[in-house]
């Protein structure tokens, strides 16, 4: 991520949220997860703070996603109108590389019911299902888990 890219991160976060999301999710949920407004400032910081690696197509952010030091997986959006075209296999990968390069032998995610499908062709295994409460709102996810694979084992145009 570029300094100044996170107003255009929130935005593509909130207009997937409500497009994509609203499959498996009411809009009171929906609107609890991501609300109309942001504080800009909590936002920047929180995004300097996840330093996600940010997918560009032409000039156009199309996702981005982060893994830190955890092994935790905190963001992982494709936005609305490049769903299933590949970014999030991208995305996937990038992160998978930087997550050799931190050390991790595996990696997490808090992963919405819509995204689940992608993270279990991904690889990524069911711990548990869960509830999480924003704002007194209740919203079911599932906490998945991959082991990484040894980067010596990578074919050299993988890496």
């Amino acid at each position: 991520m570029r300094h100044g890219e996170e107003p255009e991160l929130w935005r593509l976060r909130h207009a997937t949220i409500h497009a994509v999301n609203r499959r498996d999710y009411s809009p009171e949920q929906v609107a609890a997860w991501s609300p109309g407004q942001v504080d800009a400032g909590a936002w920047r910081a929180k995004m300097r703070e996840l330093n996600p690696l940010v997918s560009v197509v032409g000039e156009a952010i199309v996702g981005y996603a982060d893994v830190q030091a955890s092994g935790l997986i905190d963001h992982f959006y494709v936005h609305k109108d490049w769903q299933r075209r590949g970014v999030g296999t991208a995305l996937m990968r990038a992160l998978e590389a930087e997550a050799h390069r931190l050390g991790l032998k595996e990696v997490h995610s808090r992963v919405s019911l819509t995204a689940r499908p992608f993270f279990e062709r991904s690889g990524f295994s069911v711990i548990r299902e869960q509830e999480v409460v924003i704002d007194g709102v209740r919203l079911r996810n599932v906490l998945m888990a991959r082991r990484l694979s040894d980067p010596s084992n990578l074919a050299a145009d993988d890496r």
